[in-house]
């Protein structure tokens, strides 16, 4: 009777639906994620050429309002590697610097969060087992929230009050270079944008969608066993 009744909730219209839009919202993640803006970053800066009246407090600021997908990333590292010079060290600048771990931290949650969503993916397909859905989903969606909080609370906002300088996170040596790197620019906006929230809305999506079927199917098995218990009288 076991193996028959679980074959029957494995073909049942719902349990189809169910696992479809569960798999929808998995797939919907990564192109996402690949082509919304992930971060946007605004900086308030003069222009080189006029570094000295800057100093002098008689310089025009301009501003730079950029927003960045993970699909546009390699273009930005190649423009930047541009405007440095060859000696620049990036193994000891960022991945040595002590003040990027919270974005090493970030990425890394951020990575078992996508993962997991392919896990989603991978049980939606091919089994009914909405609990582990459920888990698995809501693991993502911590790991999403835990990559939130390490990079705007222990970088971006730590950036935006000045308490982390331009030159402290490119490791900039020298006096001179150091003074300098004061007046080029200050960063105005450095947040989080939509390709990261898809990924942490959807995974709470599937979170939520896979509770409320499970309350559902509570539910149903609850009246049919009244509905037994009745029929038995």
């Amino acid at each position: 009777m076991s193996k028959t009744n679980s074959l029957k909730k494995k073909t049942t219209g719902f349990d189809i639906f169910y696992r479809v839009v569960t798999a929808i919202l998995a797939v919907a993640i990564y192109p996402l994620f690949y082509f919304v803006d992930l971060f946007v970053i605004e900086i308030y800066h003069t222009d080189i050429s006029d570094l000295l009246n800057n100093i002098s407090q008689n310089s025009t600021l301009y501003t730079t309002y950029e927003k960045i997908s993970i699909h546009e990333l390699p273009t930005w590292i190649n423009l930047f590697s541009s405007f440095t010079n060859e000696d620049f060290d990036f193994k000891a600048s960022v991945l040595q610097n002590a003040l990027y771990r919270p974005v090493f931290v970030a990425i890394a949650f951020l990575a078992i969060a996508l993962v997991l969503g392919l896990v989603v993916l991978g049980f939606a397909a091919f089994s009914n087992k909405i609990k582990v859905i459920t888990a698995i989903s809501g693991a993502g969606f911590l790991c999403t929230l835990a990559s939130y909080i390490s990079f705007t609370g222990f970088f971006a906002e730590p950036v935006l009050e000045g308490e982390i300088t331009l030159t402290e996170l490119f490791n900039i040596d020298g006096i001179i270079m150091s003074l300098v790197m004061q007046y080029i620019g200050d960063v105005e906006v450095f947040a989080l944008q939509g390709g990261f929230f898809a990924v942490m809305f959807l995974l709470l999506a599937i979170c939520l969608w896979s509770i409320s079927v499970m309350i559902v199917n509570a539910s149903d098995e609850k009246e049919q066993q009244m509905k037994k218990a009745a029929k038995s009288k």
